[in-house]
Formats: structure tokens, sequence, C-alpha cells
């Protein structure tokens, strides 16, 4: 970044659009600098929570739209459009105070230099959290069964996004160490222009993707592209000149206003604690969730997919495949300590499903609470009874399944199946292909 002398006046629209950034900056990420710093994350909620009334209200009165769904891992709800468009308003309001007020200054290079510090560390911030996810798979875990079974015209764009990069845990943890690097090299004056461009090449092809697959963080990943872009924008003359100039360029003068030795060493001994500090709490958080999440996974034998390979209804045996809609094709038991359920699959692509109990080699079946039930404030009955199920495990991988469910007596021999077990997570990857195979 080039430093701007005091002495050297900036042209009247570079100050406006100066002044208009610096407002909407803090603005838009008063609770992400707020995160910068320990505890800080609590302060940027209080914020958050806050301003929520003012957008509602904003909402309300000039755009005619009731808010009432806020930022719930989406970040494209109305009510973030609404920030969004309040937030650059209030921004061209104040900057144009600002210039009525301040007519004679000509210059702000101490603002100039601490708003690009702070874009820098939030946009480094970011891309840790998502780098780290990526590489730790807790953005893009590998598809299960249930989303190995499932077809690909009944997924969403944005399902289908997570399953193509979760099939490739390399490629996602390739994804996520391009925007830690990219982090790195943003905490530091003499690789911060590599950093902004190495971060706004990751964060094009971030954008476009939640653009083209309908990804809700829309708004979000194009302000970390913006500000990447920003960060880079005072070194474009000298990147046009030599690159497409083909002329030499003068070398940039990485002080900035702060001509003290003393204080930039001090400040460089800030940025490593920092990274560290950060880096490292972030790590430990991410491993920690990752944990959690694969903890869950720890399941009982019983749980998981079984496919169909023998199935009776009534004691008549009902071949497969076939469009048959009455014959089984896969269970699904999910046994885990907050939910017990049985799901099956119909070979003609129908779904159902029961709550159950378990008890030794006995499964009673439930039907899901009606919706009437659901919005009362009385204490629902318990469910009825819809069936009960034995079962008894064969072999390895085998399961053979008996009982009544709603009055239909039926019979299932089924074998266990694995993610390991599909091609998208088998094929693996071959140096040599004598022919395309591609299905």
């Amino acid at each position: 970044m080039h430093d701007t002398h005091p002495s050297t006046g900036w042209h009247w629209m570079t100050r406006i659009a100066f002044r208009l950034l610096f407002v909407y900056f803090l603005l838009a990420f008063a609770s992400a600098l707020c995160g910068l710093v320990p505890l800080g994350e609590v302060v940027g909620g209080w914020i958050d929570l806050a301003r929520q009334p003012l957008y509602v209200w904003i909402g309300r009165v000039v755009f005619g739209v009731d808010i009432t769904v806020f930022p719930n891992g989406s970040g494209d709800t109305t009510f973030n459009w609404v920030q969004l468009a309040s937030e650059l308003a209030l921004a061209f309001g104040v900057a144009l105070v600002w210039t009525a007020l301040d007519r004679t200054r000509v210059s702000y290079p101490r603002l100039h230099d601490g708003l690009w510090i702070a874009m820098r560390f939030v946009l480094a911030s970011a891309m840790f959290s998502y780098g780290l996810a990526k590489v730790f798979e807790m953005q893009f875990p590998a598809p299960d069964v249930s989303h190995l079974l499932k077809r690909y015209g009944e997924a969403s764009p944005m399902g289908l996004l997570w399953t193509f990069m979760g099939a490739s845990r390399a490629y996602s943890m390739f994804a996520g160490w391009m925007e830690i690097v990219g982090g790195v090299l943003l905490c530091f004056r003499r690789t911060q222009l590599a950093g902004a461009l190495f971060t706004a090449g990751v964060m094009v092809n971030v954008f476009m993707l939640n653009m083209c697959y309908d990804v809700p963080v829309k708004i979000f990943s194009f302000q970390l592209l913006a500000i990447a872009l920003v960060i880079a924008a005072p070194d474009l003359p000298r990147l046009v000149r030599m690159f497409l100039l083909n002329r030499p360029v003068p070398r940039a003068d990485l002080r900035g206003p702060w001509t003290n030795r003393t204080l930039r060493r001090v400040a460089f001994a800030v940025k490593c604690v920092w990274l560290v500090v950060v880096l490292g709490a972030m790590l430990l958080q991410t491993h920690s969730m990752q944990r959690m999440y694969i903890s869950r996974e720890n399941r009982g034998w019983l749980d998981g997919f079984w496919k169909i390979r023998e199935f009776r209804r009534d004691g008549e045996l009902v071949p497969g495949p076939g469009p048959d809609a009455l014959r089984w094709e896969w269970l699904g038991f999910v046994d885990m300590p907050e939910m017990k359920s049985l799901g099956v699959i119909e070979v003609g692509g129908g779904k159902r499903g029961w709550r159950m109990e378990v008890k030794d080699n006995l499964l009673t079946l439930f039907g899901a609470p009606s919706a009437a039930q659901g919005a009362s404030a009385e204490p629902a009955a318990p469910p009825p009874s819809v069936g009960t199920l034995e079962f008894a495990g064969e072999g390895e991988r085998g399961l053979r399944v008996s009982g009544t469910i709603e009055g239909v007596r039926v019979e299932a021999i089924c074998e266990r199946r694995e993610p390991g077990d599909f091609l998208l997570m088998n094929r693996g990857f071959r140096w040599i292909n004598e022919e395309p195979f591609n299905r």
C-alpha cells in the first residue's frame, strides 16, 4: 500500500469515496472488528442484537416488508438485504455530512492506513474461519448414505455442491488451505498485496459458486471479495504498469504514516502474537467441534442404511427391482439419544417413516404426531403404536426384520451399506485411464 503524505492532497472524488468506504465498513463489520480481540465476539453479538429493531423498522416503513426471519444459517434473508440497503444509505448520508463539515482537509493518511489494517485483519479472520472449517471437514463433510441415495433431480443446487465438495476430501482441504494462506499473507505489510490478490482469486471462485448454486452467502462472499479488491486498489497503477505496460514500477513505501521504527517493530510483534493466538484458538475450537461431530457418528450396530435383498408382504415374495411401490428397497435406522426412528425407501421412490422404541430385539413403531397436536399447548398424548418388528443380525453385514406394520405382515432380509460401497466414494484417483469413466 502506498504512503500518502499528509501534505499530498487527494482528488475530491477520492476523498468522498474514502469517507463512504470508511463509514460503510464500520457499519457493516462492527461485530467482525470486535471479534478480532478476545471476548470481542460477545460485544459484537450485543451490537448486532441492538441494531435488529432498527432494521426491522426500516423494512416495515421504507420497504413495506415485515421481517420475521433473522439470519439463521442463511445470510441472504430479507433482514440481510434490508440491512445492506440501510447501511449503504446511511454511509452515503454520513459521508455527505462529513464532506460538508470537513471541506478543508485534503487527505486522511492515518485514517487510511488504519482502515486498510482493519480490512486486512477482518478479511484474514474470515479466511481462517472458513479455511479451517474446510480442512477439518466441518463445512463439507463426506456424503453419508442418505445423500448418496438421493437422486440428482431431487437434490437442491446447494445440496449438489455440498456433495461435490464433500466427495473429495483432498479438494476440500486444498480449498481450505488456499483461504488460510491468503489470510496469513494479509497479516503483514510486505505480503499484503500478494495476500489481497491471492484472496481475491479464491473469493471470485467462492462468490461464483454461491451465485450459480444458490448458496445463501451471496452478500457476505461479495463483501469479502470487495474488501480484497479494495485492499489491492492503491497498487493498481503499479500492477497495470508492470503487467500490462511492461514498464518498471517504483518501490512501494510500506511504512505508511508510521515512521517510528520502534513502533513498527512493536506492531509486527503484536501481529505475530495475534496470528498465533487467533489461529490457535480457531484450530482448537474447530478440532473440538470435529471431535464432537465424529462422536455423534458413533452408532450402534443397527444404526445406518440397509439394502433390501429379499422382501415378503403377507407371506408372499415381492420381486424386485420393479415399479411396485409396495416393495421396500432400503431401511434406514437412526438410533441416537435425541431421536430414534425407522425410515423406509420404496422401489417407486416413496418414503415413509416412524418413530421407534428399541427394547432387546424388538422395535415398537409409532406414528408421527399430527400438526394439531404439535401446535397445541396441551401435552400431547403418546402416539398410538402402529406395529412391531423383530430384528436379528445375520453374519457381519446382514439383518433380518419381521413383524407387522399397520396390519400388514412384512419380512425383509437386508445387507448393510456404507458410503464406501458407492462408486462415487470408492472410484478413487487413477493416473492412467485408458478411456473416460464418466457415469
